[in-house]
């Protein structure tokens, strides 16, 4: 799937990823593709992102999330 994470100062990653692990208020959740479409408040933490062999992490402060099948679209702190 397709990975967008933005703030308000740059463009933090754009790419693939098979797997996204994102630290919500309601708890932590781990999107693949195909995910029902959601939207959702993120909490400080770290955004993990696997595609492949590599694995990748990002600190956030907050944000929110927009989860749809094919495409995440993130906005960060």
């Amino acid at each position: 799937m397709k990975l967008y994470i933005y703030s308000l100062e740059s463009i933090i990653y754009e790419g693939d990823a098979d797997v996204i692990t994102l630290p919500t208020t309601a708890g932590e959740i781990s999107v693949l593709e195909n995910h029902v479409p959601l939207i959702s408040e993120l909490k400080k933490g770290e955004i993990r992102i696997k595609n492949g062999n590599t694995q990748e992490e990002f600190p956030i402060t907050g944000g929110f999330a927009e989860i749809k099948p094919r495409k995440t679209i993130l906005l960060v702190e």
